[in-house]
Formats: structure tokens, C-alpha cells, sequence
């Protein structure tokens, strides 16, 4: 469970232009956002794009490029060079990082199927601004979030009730508010206990021991055969990415079994993640 440095609420009252890049497990968008003079009211126009599925196990240097090039290419559609000034940008980064402050945020792991090497350890933001330089881009990179955070927090400017903020996507997790002297990894800072603090909970890692939830011989082949055997293992049972390959593993065992299909050939099943979660939104329908 990681701190966030997000430290309140909105009040619905805050104003201002903003842009908001928005890396997810299988979509990346850029946003710009205005919130109006009017309590809890906004504009927003989005871009969105499909993140190159080599991109995902490639290198650092290319990722940053291509989010660096997409948004580059949002500003000269929406502004061309009518910009004055040097619009702050929300990254939101929905993998777990351990963050110091708002816009730091040093990459524990790769989650969701990504295997990019260069990055994990590091602070992902100073690599992101340097190839928003090499396209100068007006932006700067003015706080990092996790998907999950930003759920919470863009839901509660329209939402004073708002609590949890959930994701359930090609990744699942949720965040919410947790008082500082309820937080022991921060207890060092002696900050004040009732201080609020949004924590982002990565509980698609929860019982990465193997010792709580019940695991079928399927969601064993998907751990074994993933970039990162051992990790997020409530993902790996529940999230959009996985959803369809544990329905091909079961289909291509009942076959094989010849339960079902019977003598007819298997080999388009054969190929791993050659089915994706939307067959069986498709199915269901």
C-alpha cells in the first residue's frame, strides 16, 4: 500500500486549465481539463490511443518517446504554437510507486504484462520530462498519480461523498483516504495523525504468497507463463488482461478432454492471449 502525497479532497470550487496524460495496461489518453468557476463543473477533450503492444516489453527510452510524441501531438491539434505559457500536466501512472513527494515516483514494479527494462527502481518522472523536452512540449510535469488516486480524487470534485475509488480494468486495485498516524511506513515524518493522505492500496498484489485464495490449475499456467511469476496474484485471477486467457486455458482443456468441440482442430486456440476479455463480453450478450 503505497502513500500518495495526495493530501485532500477538492472542494468543487477549483478552477483552472490543466492537461492529464493517462497511461493505463492497454489505452493511453491525453486530456485537457478546465474546471469552470462553476462548483463542481468541467470541460474536457481527450485523445486516445492504443499503447503498441512491442512498446510493452521494449525499452525505456521508446515508451517515453511515444507518450512524449502523443502528447506533443495533442497540444499542436488543440493549440498549434498559440501557447503562452507552460501548461502543468498530471501524469497518471497506474503502476505501483514508492513516491516522496507529488511528483516523484520511483517504480517498484511493472504490472499488467509490462516487462520494459530501464525503468523499474528509478524515478519515472525526470525520464518523462526530458522526452517531453526533446519534443518541446509546454508542459510540465507537475504531479504523478495512480489510476486509482485519480478516480478517487476526480470523483469526489463532483462528488463530496466519494470514499473509494476503484479500478476495474485491464488491472484492479482501489484507493481512499487514510489518516497520517494510521500509516506506519510514514510514522519517521512525524507528520500530524489526523492529516489526511490518499493511499493507493495495489491490491491486485494481495496473497502474492499463495496462502488465502484458492488457485485453479489455470491460474497457475497464467502465473508461471507471466513476465512476473509470483506478482500481482489477485490480478492475475480477476483483471480484464487475464479474463480471456483463463477462459481460452479452460475451453482448450475441455477440448482436449474431448468434452466439448469433438474432433475439430484446436490450433487457433493454441496461441496464448489470442482471446481477450471482450469475447466474453460478447459471449455473455
Amino acid at each position: 500500500m503505497n502513500p500518495t502525497w495526495v493530501m485532500s479532497y477538492p472542494d468543487g470550487y477549483e478552477t483552472g486549465t490543466f492537461l492529464a496524460l493517462d497511461m493505463g495496461g492497454t489505452n493511453l489518453r491525453v486530456c485537457q481539463v478546465t474546471l469552470t468557476s462553476a462548483k463542481s463543473e468541467f470541460d474536457v477533450i481527450q485523445s486516445k490511443y492504443r499503447i503498441p503492444e512491442p512498446l510493452k516489453t521494449g525499452t525505456g527510452s521508446e515508451l517515453w518517446e511515444y507518450l512524449a510524441d502523443c502528447v506533443n501531438q495533442f497540444i499542436q491539434t488543440h493549440h498549434g504554437a498559440n501557447l503562452k505559457q507552460k501548461l502543468p500536466l498530471g501524469f497518471t501512472f497506474s503502476y505501483p510507486c514508492t513516491q516522496d513527494y507529488i511528483d516523484h515516483g520511483v517504480l517498484q514494479t511493472w504490472t499488467k504484462g509490462f516487462d520494459i527494462s530501464g525503468c523499474e527502481g528509478h524515478n519515472v518522472v525526470p525520464m518523462m520530462e526530458a522526452a517531453l523536452a526533446k519534443h518541446k512540449a509546454p508542459v510540465v510535469v507537475s504531479a504523478l498519480i495512480n489510476d486509482t488516486t485519480g478516480t478517487l480524487i476526480a470523483s469526489a470534485y463532483t462528488d463530496p461523498k466519494m470514499r473509494i475509488g476503484c479500478i476495474f480494468g485491464t488491472g484492479c486495485n482501489a484507493a481512499y483516504m487514510e489518516d497520517c498516524g494510521s500509516i506506519p511506513k510514514l510514522a519517521h515524518l512525524n507528520l500530524p495523525a489526523d492529516a489526511p493522505m490518499a493511499i493507493n492500496c495495489e491490491y491486485g498484489a494481495f496473497d502474492n504468497e499463495h496462502v488465502v485464495l484458492p488457485r485453479t490449475k489455470y491460474d497457475v499456467i497464467i502465473d508461471d507463463m507471466s513476465p512476473r511469476k509470483g506478482q500481482q496474484a489477485f490480478e492475475k485471477m480477476i483483471a480484464g488482461l487475464y479474463l480471456g486467457e483463463i477462459w481460452r486455458l479452460v475451453v482448450l482443456d475441455l477440448l482436449e478432454k474431448e468434452v466439448m468441440f469433438k474432433g475439430q482442430s484446436s490450433d487457433n486456440l493454441k496461441k496464448p492471449y489470442s482471446l481477450d476479455a471482450s469475447f466474453l463480453s460478447a459471449i455473455e450478450e
